[in-house]
């Protein structure tokens, strides 16, 4: 059976609407914030040196991110080098947050009289609870020095579907490569 009401026709769309809307929230991503000096003359920066996070936590993943952020940077055309002849200092911090959504379902009842020029509704919302749901998210700051000046700064994160190491290492070398991807090549 099939219902061309007009008022059918209209909670049918605002519902599509809805849900659109819902799937489109849900795959939001979470846009690295990026600061880059514009006074800085990029193009005179060779060398670079990765120094170890001040949170140290978890050597293993703090080596691979070091490495994304050398792997990133050579590929940029800047050279590793000691701290001492290094022209950037790059520090970055790791870190690890949960987020808790309650999920709950919304379901109306009510009863309705409908006329030419007026109407009443008379109704209830019920709200229940289906259960909770927590995100992991991986966060990372990435900061680069010159002469003692902030010339970089990136920070962004990454939703964990999994806890697993391996996964968790993939999202940080993608989220090291989308925090550097604005820094400017060499020519």
């Amino acid at each position: 059976m099939q219902i061309n009401h007009p008022t059918f026709t209209v909670f049918k769309h605002a519902a599509y609407t809805i849900l659109f809307c819902v799937a489109l929230a849900g795959c939001a991503s979470n846009k690295p914030e990026i600061n880059i000096s514009e006074s800085q003359n990029f193009a005179a920066l060779n060398t670079f040196y990765v120094t170890p996070p001040l949170n140290a936590i978890n050597e293993v993943i703090e080596n691979q991110v070091a490495n994304a952020i050398t792997r990133t940077l050579q590929s940029k055309g800047l050279t590793p080098s000691s701290e001492e002849d290094a022209d950037i200092i790059v520090g970055f911090f790791p870190s690890t947050a949960s987020k808790e959504n309650g999920t709950r379902v919304n379901l109306g009842l009510g009863t309705g009289i409908f006329g030419r020029s007026g109407g009443l509704s008379l109704g209830s919302i019920f709200s229940l609870p289906v259960g909770e749901q927590v995100t992991q998210y991986q966060n990372l700051q990435i900061d680069m020095v010159h002469n003692n000046e902030f010339i970089y700064s990136a920070a962004g994160s990454a939703e964990l579907e999994s806890k697993d190491s391996i996964s968790v290492q993939q999202k940080l070398e993608q989220l090291v490569e989308a925090l550097l991807a604005t820094y400017p090549a060499k020519g």
